[in-house]
């Protein structure tokens, strides 16, 4: 009867932060509080490809996805690399053998640090595959604080197959919802210095304004492109005003600077609900 009623209530959902709050808190519910959705959708032209209307939905601790972002690490979170390659699940254990094998990058190891210095040592990730045609997504979650691995098996052997159902629901019913709102994947300075390029200002001119060198401004005209995955920063500006995301109050961060993740009341994207964070490109 749970599962009915989560079919129910996902279905009749009219916004993916409906649905977003009615998994995370399933999930909770399951042993499973801490969870990262991440998707990007595949365009294609006859001359190019690339990475568009990306969402973000977290209820990992504010703190932690702020860190990620800062170091521009959100792209090297733990089980990115088995998300992108596979369909399914997979515990964390897939990670630490690549790591005694020495076959993490340098930015992996890094990411599986910051997780552990927060507390987080084991996990799961769930990939979709190509349920959603054009659109790259996965899941990955962990359970609380402090938990091992073998306590994290012994939950999944019990609910995975649940997770996995309900994690399969949520991503084809985000899929076809907009988000509530289109938040802001880009920190406060990669905000400002690509207004200013907008407006004619030249790389000096926006060092002079911010008190910062003319290679900083670069730096963040860099990550800049990167989290909006342009090539050049004249794409960079037009996605960005696109989305919303320059010229736009609302997308200020409350805080700190992010890397390339939206701003939350601290951490790297607004509260949308206890526990939830959404960042929508």
């Amino acid at each position: 009867m749970e599962m009915l009623n989560d079919i129910e209530v996902i279905l009749a959902a009219r916004s993916a932060q409906e649905v977003w709050q009615h998994y995370a808190a399933r999930l909770a519910d399951l042993g499973f509080p801490n969870i990262s959705y991440h998707a990007v959708r595949i365009l294609e032209a006859s001359c190019d490809r690339m990475l568009d209307d990306g969402v973000l939905l977290s209820s990992y601790p504010p703190r932690l996805m702020q860190e990620l972002a800062g170091l521009d690490l959100l792209e090297s979170m733990p089980m990115r690399r088995w998300l992108a390659q596979n369909r399914g699940s997979e515990s964390w254990d897939w990670m630490r053998r690549l790591r005694l094998a020495g076959r993490l990058t340098p930015q992996e190891e890094h990411a599986m640090e910051v997780f552990a210095r927060y507390g987080h040592v084991a996990g799961y990730a769930v990939g979709m595959g190509d349920d959603v045609e054009r659109v790259r997504a996965g899941v990955i979650l962990g359970g609380v604080i402090g938990m091992c691995q073998d306590r994290l098996d012994a939950l999944w052997a019990q609910h995975g197959r649940q997770v996995e159902a309900l994690s399969r629901l949520t991503h084809l019913r985000i899929s076809t919802l907009p988000c509530a709102e289109q938040q802001c994947v880009l920190t406060q300075r990669q905000r400002e210095v690509l207004e200013c390029i907008s407006v004619g200002r030249t790389t000096q001119e926006i060092a002079d304004i911010l008190d910062v060198t003319p290679a900083t401004v670069e730096k963040h005209l860099r990550l800049a492109r990167k989290a909006l995955g342009a090539k050049t920063t004249a794409q960079a500006i037009l996605l960005a005003a696109r989305r919303r995301q320059i010229f736009n109050s609302a997308a200020a961060p409350h805080g700190p600077g992010l890397g390339g993740h939206p701003p939350p009341s601290e951490a790297g994207v607004p509260r949308q609900s206890a526990g939830a964070q959404i960042c929508a490109g």
